[in-house]
């Protein structure tokens, strides 16, 4: 068996990125082989190219997904090196939206745990739905299985966002609710930790929420979209602590929080077509993304953001139906999967997530999935 490179990665344990090894093979560490893999000749290689434009819809959905805290550079360029199947598989999901076990309708946000389990935000089916590796229908772990929304503490309304802490509560961002419920493990009673039911700009409050982060110390980052802001609230806290406040936040969509920095933060901006780092209590933002080395060569409606372990950021550019990475230090971003027809089909990426092998995955809208395209 082949090795890898050294390659030190800190990260949370279920947080926002699972920790990950890079399978280039170059000399030093153990390569985790994932059972399942594709037979050689259905491997499509895809290196940044150009590709033509499609005209689609425009789909609303949300994704979030995990985080590196630090990374040290490989001795090879990771970026160049990346390469995915484009011939993916069904994970979760079928090809039709519905409210049945095995189906999801207009899901909004992807995570998966250090066991390579799926937790999605099956939003208008009002639930949070669990899927085993291998299996072939979800079980809701928060929420009415049968798609009933309310405001109790065993309901939802709309939830659009979630992440888990070092000690594996899971916080669902109640979209609907303009709250974030907090569920011990194994528990399908929320308990409020942030805002109310109430949707006023008082920062014991929330309105619309719609992106959650959360960094070691278990501080929850809130992007509270309905009122153009980015709050934290600190554990046990009673009301939000302002750290971004501007009327560029009223159609974002996701964020993420930077590594090796403890006061930046990503934010997705679809209004604006484009990724932003910013800086807490600027006004501005300190850096944009949004070029793409492609003849499209913008975003479009992107959505969900993901961390690998080199600081590379990719993003679901959703209404250009691929995939786009931002390597470390460069502002030009490269597409690394796109739908061309595909079956399954790729089309409206709004969530992205990798596994332990640095598999990745979509959380597609367009028909209610989420497509696994296998490490090559």
């Amino acid at each position: 068996m082949e090795s890898l490179s050294n390659i030190i990665v800190a990260t949370k344990t279920n947080g926002k990125i699972l920790q990950k090894q890079q399978q280039q093979r170059v000399p030093q560490v153990q390569l985790q082989v994932h059972p399942q893999r594709h037979q050689p000749q259905q491997l499509q290689l895809v290196q940044a190219q150009a590709h033509q434009q499609v005209v689609l819809q425009v789909v609303q959905a949300r994704v979030h997904q995990q985080r590196v805290t630090s990374t040290t550079a490989a001795t090879f360029s990771s970026c160049n090196s990346l390469r995915w199947n484009q011939t993916g598989q069904i994970v979760a999901g079928t090809t039709t939206s519905g409210s049945n076990a095995n189906q999801l309708k207009n899901p909004s946000c992807l995570y998966i745990d250090n066991n390579n389990t799926l937790y999605i935000c099956d939003h208008d089916n009002n639930r949070i739905q669990k899927w085993i590796q291998g299996a072939t229908t979800g079980m809701t772990v928060a929420g009415d299985s049968t798609g009933t929304q309310g405001s109790t503490s065993t309901l939802l309304k709309t939830p659009i966002d979630l992440t888990f802490d070092t000690n594996g509560f899971m916080y669902v961002v109640d979209n609907g609710n303009n709250r974030v419920q907090r569920f011990a493990l194994g528990s399908t009673t929320g308990t409020t930790v942030a805002g109310t039911t109430a949707s006023t700009n008082a920062l014991t409050d929330l309105k619309q929420p719609t992106a959650i982060d959360i960094d070691n110390n278990s501080n929850l980052y809130i992007l509270d979209m309905g009122n153009t802001r980015l709050v934290e609230w600190a554990q046990n806290a009673t009301s939000g602590t302002l750290l971004i406040s501007s009327s560029t936040l009223n159609n974002d969509y996701d964020i993420l929080l930077a590594p090796n920095s403890s006061n930046q933060i990503y934010i997705s901006d679809q209004g604006a077509h484009a990724l932003y780092l910013w800086t807490f209590g600027v006004s501005t933002p300190s850096m944009t993304l949004q070029t793409v080395n492609d003849s499209h060569n913008t975003l479009n409606n992107q959505m969900g953001m993901v961390l690998d372990p080199y600081g590379n950021l990719y993003v679901a550019d959703r209404d250009n139906d691929r995939v786009v990475v931002y390597c470390a230090n460069s502002t030009v971003g490269i597409v690394v999967a796109e739908d061309n027809n595909s079956v399954p089909s790729l089309k409206k990426p709004v969530a992205l997530a990798f596994d332990s092998d640095l598999n990745l995955y979509l959380l597609s809208t367009n028909n209610g999935q989420v497509v696994k395209l296998p490490r090559i």
